[in-house]
């Protein structure tokens, strides 16, 4: 089955189908079958094919398509597969493209309603076949450049509030007033001013904790501003009652063994903050290039590709982390479980800013370029 009309794509339901509308999509649920029928398009607000090896349908959903992708009420476990096969197909010049059966590998519920249903794609389509359903940008939008980097070594402040705006939109019109309390170090004051129109860099992942919630307790010597997501970490600075213009050094605390002590991270608070928010950029892009056991071999030609941010490791007393850019890129690398392999996260501003990276045939675990 290649190009169908979309009846005889409904028809593999079976005879009761019955069809139901959900974002960018159409579903058909019958005796036989599930039938996935999504328009061709790139809108990540809407269902349709993600990337080779994924398709997303975006709800919310009906309750009879929630039921049959998720199971029977009460929900058990999100992701288990239907019992019957689910069909996916694609609109395209009139007719519906055949892209096989796909599985669910994942949901995500909203008061008991389906807000999103990953459905894997196997075996992978062609890159053809990728372009002809979810068809590249033309032209593609323009990307943050890399200017910035300039800024690194003798200004890393206006580095990151530079890469900032170029990355994240501002939310807020005007600027808001924050109140910075006696004990702020300029760095940090810095940041949350920013955060204030850009509230994301306050972090999607780990987080910066938010300027109401600080509380530096009587008689301590460190204040703990940063956590990390599973409470297995916290950052802090020395108080700064005395001189809030010295760039402080940052101190990490790994609550997950028995020794607490806190250990210096390499780059002080203004660099800290740029390296935190390169971090959660690489996480929280809406799309991204992950291969969690890249072997070490293959790294020179990504290098090749960005550039190097020049500063030390960031979290380097848990799990070293370095950082690469490129136009609309963000990439970290660390150590992976083998030590002939490497952990490598790549955050994209946009789909097209991932295409030079898919032409280095990379072993990639998702790749949505």
């Amino acid at each position: 089955m290649d190009r169908v009309e979309e009846t005889e794509a409904i028809g593999l339901a079976g005879p009761d189908a019955d069809t139901f509308p959900v974002s960018g999509a159409t579903v058909a649920l019958g005796s036989s079958s599930t039938v996935v029928i999504a328009v061709a398009g790139d809108d990540p607000s809407a269902s349709g094919v993600w990337n080779a090896e994924e398709f997303r349908l975006i709800g919310p959903a009906p309750a009879p398509v929630t039921s049959r992708l998720m199971g029977p009420m009460p929900f058990t476990t999100a992701g288990s597969p239907p019992e019957l096969p689910v069909h996916l197909f694609v609109r395209l010049h009139g007719a519906c493209l055949y892209l096989g059966v796909v599985r669910v590998s994942m949901c995500e519920t909203s008061e008991d309603v389906l807000a999103r249903c990953h459905l894997t794609i196997s075996p992978p389509l062609s890159r053809e076949t990728l372009d002809l359903v979810r068809p590249p940008a033309t032209p593609p939008p323009p990307l943050p450049d890399l200017g910035w980097l300039g800024d690194v070594g003798t200004a890393p402040g206006r580095a990151l509030e530079r890469f900032v705006t170029s990355w994240y939109p501002s939310t807020h019109p005007q600027p808001l007033s924050v109140d910075m309390p006696d004990f702020m170090p300029r760095e940090l004051a810095d940041f949350y001013r920013l955060a204030a129109r850009r509230p994301a860099i306050m972090g999607g992942y780990n987080r910066i904790v938010p300027i109401h919630e600080l509380r530096p307790e009587s008689g301590a010597g460190l204040l703990v501003f940063g956590v990390e997501c599973q409470g297995g970490w916290t950052w802090s600075i020395p108080r700064a009652e005395d001189d809030t213009n010295i760039d402080p050094p940052v101190w990490l605390e790994d609550h997950r063994g028995e020794d607490h002590r806190p250990v210096a991270e390499q780059e002080p608070l203004s660099s800290f903050l740029l390296q935190f928010t390169l971090k959660e950029a690489a996480i929280t892009a809406p799309y991204r290039a992950i291969s969690f056991d890249l072997p070490r071999r293959f790294l020179p030609q990504l290098e090749d590709c960005l550039q190097r941010v020049p500063l030390r490791s960031f979290l380097s007393p848990v799990a070293p982390t370095d950082f690469f850019v490129g136009p609309g890129l963000v990439a970290t690398v660390a150590a992976g479980w083998d030590k002939d392999k490497a952990e490598v996260c790549i955050g994209a501003h946009h789909r097209s800013a991932l295409h030079p990276l898919g032409r280095l045939g990379l072993p990639w675990r998702a790749f949505d370029g």
